[in-house]
């Protein structure tokens, strides 16, 4: 059966055996400076996660089969889902056992820079540097993924207190969009021309990589 876009997690990322990989969140910022020596810098647009994944020697085969999905993901209108790989789970939390069944949700934003979560395990801590994600908006959906700056600890009721990410939370955020904690992700595209296909020597295949860039539709 033909696949279809976004591949899912486990039709591709979450199968690859990752040797290196880059996750960042550039700026979209504009430099100036004033003849009184001030410099003023003003965001551009909105900032978006890109990566670069490299991965290990592989047998021609396993190479092979990862080439055949990025020949599939490179065309036009393809696209991904992508999870930091590097931190793919809450510090407190490294194979989603203490989360279990429960199901997080957004209690509340503030300033399209806070929020809290509730229907969390008491004690569960979303750590600096934890990253989480959800769905917003409509026509089309589209998926957020941030990267927690402040701590925030669920209460007796499940609720944490409000705790900064990045990016900023965009229009169309609504409080009880459930919030993907293990593995959160987001809509990518691997950047044009960015793929190295590897060299065959001997029995295996080195130097595969790609570079991917989130999307917002």
């Amino acid at each position: 059966m033909a696949y279809t876009f976004p591949l899912t997690r486990a039709d591709f990322f979450a199968g690859l055996t990752i040797e290196t990989c880059t996750f960042d969140l550039p700026e979209v910022v504009e430099i100036s400076r004033t003849a009184a020596g001030e410099v003023l810098t003003a965001d551009l647009g909105p900032r978006l996660w890109r990566g670069r994944i490299t991965l290990p020697f592989l047998t021609h085969a396993e190479a092979e089969a990862v080439k055949a999905k990025l020949h599939l993901v490179r065309g036009g209108g393809a696209s991904l889902l992508v999870y930091p790989p590097q931190k793919p789970a809450p510090v407190i939390d490294p194979t989603g056992a203490v989360l279990g069944g429960a199901s997080p949700a957004i209690n509340a934003l503030s300033a399209n820079r806070e929020m809290k979560l509730e229907g969390l395990p008491v004690g569960y801590r979303i750590s600096e540097g934890d990253f989480l994600s959800f769905a917003y908006g409509s026509n089309p959906t589209r998926r957020a993924l941030h990267q927690a700056v402040t701590a925030g600890t669920a209460s007796g009721s499940g609720i944490t207190n409000f705790f900064e990410v990045v990016p900023a939370i965009r229009p169309g955020a609504a409080i009880g969009a459930a919030v993907t904690l293990i593995k959160p992700y987001c809509k990518a595209v691997v950047i044009p021309g960015s793929v190295n296909p590897g060299i065959a020597a001997g029995l295996y295949t080195s130097g595969i990589s790609f570079a991917w860039q989130q999307t917002l539709r």
